[in-house]
């Protein structure tokens, strides 16, 4: 993706409200490359708990597949001009410094539908958040993304701030699953909640009213590394006011084991603690003999000593892996979400119940004047030529 140079401000005057009274904040937008992991890594680390944490590695693939984009201040820090100074934008012959402020991993594919792109993760250091940052992420996001794909989705959980940047962007809360049952905000009695995941989707083409929603009635895996049944937003409640009504121990503890396997016991490999390697040991030599010479001290070996040479093979054992505890949905319930969900949408995409929608600012993706023209037939192009000439 070709660098994209922009300022904030172009993004609060597609909005058809009041205009905005932020000021002026040159960004680039590029593709992550592996110089950028360092950056990546440490302010995920900083944010971890409300954007979630992916591996290493998990962020070297992305970043290789080209799923990554870094928002970069030009010309410095934000401190360094004052509220009434204008900002440089840079030229051809002149390079300004850039500073990396941000980033977003998403992906134009969800559930292997070519249509539903998801939002994995956005990210903006502490002091550039509030300057729409994150909405032109989300504009170089969908502008990069192939054209079949006309859906955007993200997961937020709801008890987080993030919810409210979502709503801004144009994006509805269409359903909702239970994450964690010990994460969540602390209830009257002092302890944990469950906590609900708000499922957010946006159609990312300007002007598009038509495409219909969609959503997953079960998602499986993730970081959660567990079944989740997602269920639709009633009518009339809002996203804040959704209560968590499956959670994940009450299907786990109707899949029990059946009598035999209990009675079965644990393998003794799980009860033995795996035994140290022992250390290699190169040489064993006797002590020598000390002798003095001319006042020097000389250690010479004891006459018919032998030295010997032990070498221990060290053999390394093969760790157990732990079993892969993952909780799975009762097949009745897995059904009974997706034909609630089938029959939610069928009434939404119907126009009987449309999601609110809260938008703030227009992140859509809109084609240009140019675009559309070499994407018309031959005859259509001619008469717009002719007619300009």
């Amino acid at each position: 993706m070709n660098e994209i140079i922009h300022t904030t401000s172009e993004i609060a005057s597609t909005t058809a409200l009041a205009p905005t009274t932020l000021p002026e904040l040159p960004i680039k937008i590029r593709q992550a490359t592996l110089d950028d992991l360092p950056f990546i890594d440490s302010l995920q680390k900083k944010n971890t708990k409300k954007v979630g944490f992916l591996p290493t590695k998990a962020l070297e693939g992305k970043i290789k597949l080209k799923q990554v984009l870094i928002a970069e201040e030009v010309g410095g820090r934000l401190s360094t001009v004052g509220a009434g100074e204008p900002r440089i934008a840079p030229t051809a012959d002149r390079r300004l410094p850039t500073t990396s402020i941000g980033y977003l991993i998403g992906n134009d594919q969800y559930f292997k539908r070519d249509d539903v792109g998801c939002i994995f993760q956005v990210n903006i250091v502490e002091g550039y958040q509030r300057h729409l940052v994150g909405a032109s992420l989300l504009k170089a996001q969908f502008e990069a993304s192939a054209w079949g794909c006309k859906l955007y989705c993200c997961w937020c959980a709801q008890d987080l701030s993030a919810n409210k940047f979502w709503e801004s962007m144009g994006f509805v809360a269409l359903a909702y699953r239970v994450g964690a049952e010990l994460k969540g905000p602390k209830g009257p009695d002092g302890k944990p909640t469950p906590r609900v995941h708000i499922f957010w989707q946006k159609r990312i083409r300007k002007g598009d009213t038509t495409t219909p929603w969609w959503f997953p009635s079960k998602t499986a895996g993730g970081q959660m590394n567990a079944d989740r049944i997602v269920l639709p937003i009633p009518p009339g409640v809002r996203w804040s006011d959704t209560q968590h009504l499956i959670l994940p121990s009450e299907f786990e503890s109707s899949r029990a084991l059946p009598a035999s396997l209990n009675a079965l016991p644990e393998p003794a490999s799980a009860l033995q603690k795996p035994k140290r390697a022992p250390m290699k040991k190169s040489k064993l030599i006797e002590k020598p003999l000390s002798v003095r010479r001319n006042g020097l001290m000389f250690n010479i070996p004891k006459p018919g000593a032998l030295v010997q040479e032990v070498e221990t093979k060290i053999e390394k054992q093969p760790k157990e892996k732990a079993p892969r505890v993952k909780s799975a949905c009762d097949e009745k319930l897995v059904t009974a979400a997706r034909e609630l969900r089938d029959r939610w949408l069928e009434e939404v995409n119907a126009g009987r119940y449309a999601p609110h929608c809260a938008a703030k600012y227009d992140v859509a993706r809109q084609l240009s004047e140019e675009v559309l023209i070499e994407a018309l037939p031959m005859t259509e192009v001619n008469e717009r030529k002719l007619l300009a000439a």
